[in-house]
């Protein structure tokens, strides 16, 4: 039986995250952190979960789960690596990415695994366009309604991922012939980005747009047999001359699975239990973070 902790119950973690856990409960002991009385005691009682109001002494931890805000991680990760503890954490890292390269070399150098919650590699329909053959292009697309943020913290915040998306279904290619594009409004809050670049024999583009009237998300793969989609996690489109077929995510498919939640953290348990690789290699990761802060360098 492992002994993980988890820190941070903001509003992802109690969605994407804790029924993840609870599912996990025959091969992990959870103990969960938050200074939020009222609410450690909720998820106390809704899970089951034991709960601690600091994991900071906590002994004979196997790994933790941080979902705190971008601005802590940096501290959080190093103090537990220093201990010797294997960390989860979502993306990104950090906004600096000198220190997402120190991070990584502190867990090479401690044997440690440094694992970023990059869900959208582990979706099923994105894993099966990852295996499409003879890929010549790679186009990945996430828009939302009118969200307008501060450009630095929307670009780590959400183009990371579609940056991400791209980079695996490209086969993390080094990337080569890079292009970057940007828009802000006038209070320099992000509304359009766009990241191209070659490698692998194919050209790939990632794209966000903040003010495109509806929440979507596409990833697509054209290959010289035709084109494969990915419609929001959820619809697997395939193009062949004149032949169209979507299918959906099965209905019993839990939705944590379908949008790659799940996997992801049983790959990561799988590897802290049998001392296996990172499911989130440092190197891949280093790419994605890298095109972010040199897309951020444009400013």
């Amino acid at each position: 039986m492992l002994n993980i902790g988890v820190i941070g119950l903001g509003n992802i973690a109690q969605k994407a995250y804790l029924p993840v856990y609870a599912g996990l409960r025959s091969q992990v002991n959870w103990q969960i952190q938050t200074r939020d009385q009222d609410k450690l005691a909720a998820i106390g009682q809704q899970y089951g979960f034991k709960t601690t109001t600091s994991l900071a002494s906590q002994e004979g931890l196997d790994a933790v789960m941080i979902h705190t805000p971008t601005a802590t991680h940096y501290d959080l990760i190093r103090d537990f690596l220093l201990r010797g503890v294997n960390v989860y954490v979502d993306k990104p890292i950090s906004e600096n990415f000198a220190e997402v390269e120190d991070l990584y070399r502190l867990a090479a150098d401690r044997q440690q695994l440094l694992t970023v919650g990059f869900n959208r590699r582990f979706a099923p329909i994105n894993q099966e366009l990852a295996q499409v053959a003879d890929k010549n292009a790679v186009t990945v697309l996430k828009t939302r309604t009118e969200d307008l943020e501060d450009t630095k913290f929307a670009l780590f915040d959400l183009m990371i991922h579609p940056v991400d998306t791209a980079l695996f279904l490209a086969g993390f290619p080094d990337p080569q012939n890079v292009h970057y594009s940007l828009h802000q409004n006038k209070d320099h809050q992000l509304e359009q980005a766009s990241v191209t670049f070659t490698g692998n024999g194919l050209r790939a583009e990632a794209r966000v747009n903040m003010v495109a009237g509806t929440n979507y998300e596409e990833a697509t793969v054209e290959s010289s047999h035709g084109i494969s989609r990915s419609i929001n996690l959820g619809q697997h489109q395939q193009l062949e001359g004149q032949t169209e077929q979507v299918q959906a995510a099965p209905d019993w498919e839990p939705t944590l699975v379908t949008r790659g939640f799940d996997p992801l953290v049983r790959a990561f348990v799988q590897a802290i239990a049998s001392h296996d690789q990172n499911p989130v290699s440092p190197e891949s990761s280093l790419r994605s973070h890298k095109l972010i802060a040199d897309l951020i360098s444009q400013l």
